[in-house]
């Protein structure tokens, strides 16, 4: 069950961060050659598929991840590992945070959503920095 678990949570995090890349890197910067009509169908229709995948794979992560610290890191005491992990959460919740304000149907989020590729570009980052925390925690 360990295994399957890995796996979930290494899977939500592809998912969300190749999302964000793909945006990010591709989808935006290519769809500046369509008339501002076309681009911003594109924009929702893109934004109203990604949502729900999106929140999904957060909402994975976040139920696989409890699952690693109960398993992994619960009976630990509080050392070099659990402080990298903290952090390794707050970023994740950073990320979280960005993209619920980027997808939340909500007026309150409208100037957060008018800079949306600035703040791509930092959920992109802090979610790449995530990824490699992981990778360190993996190795201890």
């Amino acid at each position: 069950m360990p295994t399957i678990v890995h796996w979930l949570h290494v899977v939500a995090a592809v998912i969300l961060l190749g999302g964000l890349g793909f945006l990010l890197l591709v989808l935006i910067p290519a769809s500046s050659v369509l008339n501002p009509e076309q681009s911003e169908a594109l924009a929702k229709a893109v934004e109203a598929r990604f949502r729900w995948i999106n929140w999904s794979a957060m909402v994975l992560l976040l139920l696989t991840g409890l699952y690693a610290i109960r398993r992994y890191y619960w009976e630990e005491p509080w050392d070099r590992a659990w402080k990298v992990l903290t952090f390794k959460i707050v970023l994740a919740f950073v990320v979280f945070a960005v993209l619920l304000g980027l997808t939340v149907p909500l007026p309150w989020f409208e100037s957060l959503r008018a800079r949306h590729r600035i703040w791509l570009l930092v959920a992109f980052t802090v979610g790449t920095v995530v990824v490699l925390i992981s990778a360190y925690l993996r190795r201890g």
